[in-house]
């Protein structure tokens, strides 16, 4: 399965997934967010081109009272830690069980880890998974929650362990 940046081809209107504020983002709101450069939108299409699965991607950065401890060392005082954001995640109800969630996922984890190497500063790919299932879906992977927040941070390093 290929997984390519959204495009006006792909069909959104027929997406559904079981977060009806996932499914209203990627029907609605998303080409918004695109065009004011405030996120990036991937998705898996059918072979009719209608959206099966889409992720978002945004830069971030973290205050240093959210750093997990064991990873304070690496970011210097006065700054914050810079991050990517797989801000949303979401399969077509049609694809459930079919393991395009975690496609999805790798996938997203592979462009965060690649841009941090090659592009752009990253020191982790951070979630704010939208309910427990997500949570639990998220620490599968080895996403660590942060302290004090509902967000989950899983490091570079790891990620680039993953990858192999």
């Amino acid at each position: 399965m290929v997984v390519t940046l959204l495009e006006r081809a792909h069909n959104r209107k027929c997406f559904e997934c079981e977060e009806q504020s996932l499914t209203d983002y990627i029907r609605k709101q998303v080409s918004q967010d695109i065009k004011k450069r405030l996120t990036t939108c991937f998705v898996a299409t059918d072979k009719d081109q209608n959206v099966i699965g889409y992720y978002t991607l945004t830069s971030e950065s973290l205050g240093r009272d959210l750093i997990p401890e064991k990873f304070i060392k690496k970011v210097p005082k006065n700054y914050n830690a810079p991050v990517i954001l797989l801000g949303r995640l979401a399969r077509d109800i049609t694809a459930k069980g079919s393991g395009l969630g975690e496609h999805l996922l790798l996938d997203a984890l592979f462009r965060a880890y690649t841009l941090s190497q090659k592009s752009i500063g990253a020191m982790a790919v951070v979630v704010d998974p939208i309910n427990e299932y997500a949570v639990a879906f998220y620490k599968k992977y080895g996403f660590e929650q942060l302290p004090d927040s509902e967000k989950m941070f899983l490091p570079m390093n790891v990620i680039g362990h993953l990858m192999k």
